[in-house]
């Protein structure tokens, strides 16, 4: 039995005792992705023992929901089986299962479940595995093993491809058409609504009986919902497994003509006997995850718990990096559930991208080009709020425009909501260009800096110029009207991290905009560009006239106009998780208050470190970290970074355990709806960034480890400018050399 198989603690998330109720949750934690497709760990079988939302989701596969908002399509449900025991169906009963596990196995990336299901007397052993395949993107592969343990009979199963929609609360998939393809290969076809995006499966089932003929497969169903049912009499004791894969492509793809021929092609071959081409894909999946493993693990001497939460942020991080050849950005939920519509936020490049820029330059190239491509989305938002150049929107989706809702229910009411995010937070076309730069400085990647690092600081600089407006009366730029990170103070002036922002997005674009026309004038890109000497000399006197707020005299920067004229209260009972106020309440109370949601002037000391001293660090620590609720899964690993730089290692360590259990223990109270993927990426830097002190912006790696007191040591690998570094810190010593032979030791660190 796979799931009696020794394994490391510090490797595996563990559901232990069943508990339905948190079913969702586990179905989050569970999910299984591979930058192309995500499956959240649902079960297999209809569930209604407690909450379930089932869901699988194809990268960029976008229809048009409420209101005309995009939406991350949930897509046929081709794991879907039934199971019968002489008609008695199978269902996860409490009382009629036993030895239940369930467990994600992060170092093979396979979800594996084992229950021992009794009835009438009998108890049957059930197996099942499942992987999303990291050596073919487009592959699905699951496995179901059958064992009675004290009886014999008849016994059934039915693989189901389902495009049925009852489970889904606003269904955007048209069925098209499906149809069995000879004795063991379903084929369907669907459609997004709206967005006509065109998604077809196809998979290819088979069946293996200990010491017996296997089963013929009979056809079931029609239209939406088709598959094969197996019959067989068991004996006891006698094993049978069924093996299923499938295969999915969308129109979206790159060189894809028909959907449903690539999807037959993909399952087609030689019959699976005894399980053996499972196995092989199996084998190769595995191998695959051991490669990605070798370039981003983070191995901790230290509990066990840091280095599991540690790796299940690295996990869910390797699942959703972009496959080859696709550009597409990475939601705030990535795969693993509908939370925000699968859109994409600033998230990305600030919280995410520096794994991948870290462990696999080529993703992170990726998500870059995403933007990229998306810059004609960003174009039409600025024409449209009348501005110039490129405004990245807040949400966005498959198409670049914005999608950020006007209006979300209430939680406690469920009345609407207004949300003005989409129209003002605007920081997020500098974070855009912020990230491609971090990008650039870690890989020296030539062609990426002329053409679309280029670009996106270009146009951003351009929306910058129009967005900056003059104060009469101070005669110095100022940035009016906006949302800052915090997000709880709305519609303020000169919000010191917008600003500055703004600032270096502006110095940075003209820097690259004159290096090109001294050493390429000639480029096509300059030329379509329209880049003159007269708008880089406008972008420096703007920059060089924007007001942003410095440090007073006890060396705390004002995050916005007036904000030290806002009430200091306590920051606890106007939580969202802790006020029972309702949102327009709350929100009336918060804007009348210094209350953050999450850091605002300690971010900019976070990505900006050698800017501000260790007097200006610490001041703003101690202003601003007491008002914070932490309401965003974004904060507690900011405040970790933050503390580090400080070296107030108690904190930074605290912090650290509260950004990597935001989804370990649904701190949030949202897991369900699926995982905090920029918590993720803010735990990662935690640890890189502010516990190992990493910097990936010279010729080679630099740190300055300021490691917990519980960790004895830490090492990972990390590459910069396509040379691999292997590195090793503790409290005392530490290493850095080039992958494979000694590069430098230094010791008394």
């Amino acid at each position: 039995m796979f799931l009696k198989a020794k394994r490391s603690r510090e490797w595996i998330i563990e559901e232990g005792k069943w508990d339905p109720r948190r079913n969702e949750i586990w179905e989050s934690l569970f999910s299984l992705a591979n930058g192309y497709i995500g499956v959240r760990g649902f079960p297999e079988e209809p569930f209604d023992a407690g909450p379930t939302s089932p869901g699988i989701f194809i990268a960029g596969v976008f229809g048009q929901g409420e209101n005309m908002i995009p939406e991350l399509v949930n897509v046929t449900n081709f794991l879907s089986v039934d199971i019968s025991f002489e008609e008695e169906k199978f269902r996860m009963v409490p009382e009629k299962i036993s030895d239940y596990s369930r467990v994600l196995d992060m170092k093979r990336g396979l979800l594996q479940r084992s229950v021992v299901y009794s009835f009438s007397g009998r108890s049957t052993r059930l197996e099942f595995e499942r992987f999303a395949s990291i050596a073919h993107p487009h592959r699905v592969s699951q496995s179901i093993t059958i064992t009675p343990l004290d009886w014999s009979g008849r016994t059934s199963l039915w693989f189901w491809m389902d495009a049925e929609s009852s489970w889904r609360q606003n269904s955007l998939l048209k069925f098209l058409h499906s149809q069995h393809m000879g004795r063991d290969r379903i084929l369907m076809a669907t459609e997004a609504e709206h967005t006509k995006i065109r998604v077809a499966h196809a998979c290819r089932c088979a069946s293996w009986v200990a010491q017996a003929h296997p089963p013929k497969a009979w056809t079931v169903g029609v239209d939406a919902k088709i598959g094969f049912r197996y019959d067989m009499v068991l004996e006891c004791g006698q094993k049978a497994v069924f093996n299923r894969v499938t295969a999915t492509y969308s129109s979206i793809d790159p060189d894809v003509t028909s959907v449903e021929r690539c999807c037959l092609d993909d399952v087609r071959g030689i019959a699976d006997i005894k399980g053996v081409v499972y196995g092989v894909r199996r084998r190769r999946h595995v191998e695959a995850w051991s490669r990605r493993w070798d370039n981003s693990d983070i191995r901790i001497d230290g509990p066990v718990e840091d280095q599991k939460s540690v790796r299940f942020a690295i996990f869910h991080l390797n699942q959703v990096s972009p496959v080859k050849d696709m550009f597409s950005g990475i939601g705030a939920k990535g795969l693993s559930g509908e939370g925000y519509r699968g859109h994409v936020f600033w998230d990305t490049e600030i919280f995410m991208l520096p794994f991948y820029i870290c462990s696999d330059p080529n993703a992170a190239r990726r998500i870059l080009q995403y933007r990229y491509h998306m810059l004609p989305g960003a174009m039409r938002k600025a024409a449209a709020m009348g501005y110039g150049g490129a405004m990245f929107p807040w949400e966005s989706a498959h198409t670049g425009d914005e999608t950020c809702p006007p209006y979300v229910p209430d939680p406690k009411t469920g009345d609407p909501v207004r949300v003005l995010t989409g129209e003002l937070q605007h920081h997020v076309s500098a974070d855009v260009a912020f990230g491609a730069w971090k990008y650039f400085l870690a890989t020296g990647d030539g062609a990426f800096q002329e053409k679309e690092l280029l670009t996106i600081t270009v146009l951003t600089a351009r929306f910058w110029a129009s967005r900056i407006k003059m104060d009469q009366k101070t005669k110095r730029y100022v940035i009016r009207n906006v949302i800052g990170p915090d997000e709880y103070h709305e519609e303020i002036d000169n919000n010191a991290y917008t600003n500055f922002m703004a600032l270096w997005n502006l110095k940075f674009a003209a820097e690259q905009a004159e290096r090109m026309l001294r050493f390429h004038k000639r480029s096509h890109l300059v030329r379509e560009l329209g880049i003159t000497r007269n708008e880089i000399q406008e972008w420096g006197r703007i920059a060089e006239n924007l007001f942003v707020p410095g440090a007073g005299v006890e060396g705390v920067i004002e995050q916005n106009d007036g904000f030290f004229k806002l009430d200091r209260v306590e920051p606890g009972p106007l939580s969202s998780r802790t006020s029972p106020d309702p949102e327009e309440i709350r929100m009336r109370m918060i804007h009348r208050s210094q209350i953050l949601k999450q850091p605002d002037v300690l971010m900019l000391t976070v990505l900006f470190p050698e800017i501000f001293s260790k007097k200006i660090k610490l001041a703003n620590w101690k202003y601003y970290e007491p008002l914070t609720t932490h309401d965003s899964s974004l904060s507690p690993g900011i405040h970790s970074i933050a503390a580090s730089d400080l070296e107030l290692r108690t904190k930074a360590y605290s912090y650290f355990k509260q950004s990597a259990g935001i989804d370990l223990t649904d701190a949030m109270g949202n897991t369900r709806t699926g995982l905090h993927f920029a918590a993720m990426g803010a735990t990662w830097q935690a640890v890189t960034r502010g516990f190992l002190g990493l910097r990936l912006e010279g010729s080679e790696p630099v740190i300055n480890p300021r490691l917990p007191t519980t960790w004895r040591k830490m090492s990972m690998r990390v590459c910069l400018c396509n040379i691999k570094y292997d590195i090793e810190a503790g409290h005392d010593a530490c290493k850095v050399r080039i992958a494979g032979e000694e590069r430098r030791r230094i010791d008394e660190q």
